[in-house]
């Protein structure tokens, strides 16, 4: 999973919206309806980017710094998605 400089991560349910994920810089951002689309997509960005709702709710854009391997069974479901 990519990982930004506060710690927060690709997480796919904090990190949905009402079109799926938005990923991509700010300008250039695309909508992708599903979480491994979305993944693969950020994991050949030269710097991976997407949004999340931050500490107020609100929904910004985030830049990966790193990346953190993670297992499926670690990952919360996305209700109608195999996450």
């Amino acid at each position: 999973m990519p990982v930004a400089k506060d710690g927060s991560w690709f997480d796919p349910v904090e990190c949905r919206n009402s079109r799926g994920y938005t990923i991509g810089p700010k300008g250039a951002e695309e909508p992708v309806e599903n979480y491994r689309l979305a993944l693969e997509r950020l994991a050949r960005m030269r710097t991976p980017y997407w949004r999340r709702r931050n500490s107020a709710g609100n929904w910004g854009i985030v830049a990966g710094v790193s990346w953190q391997r993670r297992i499926v069974q670690e990952l919360p479901a996305v209700e109608g998605e195999g996450a």
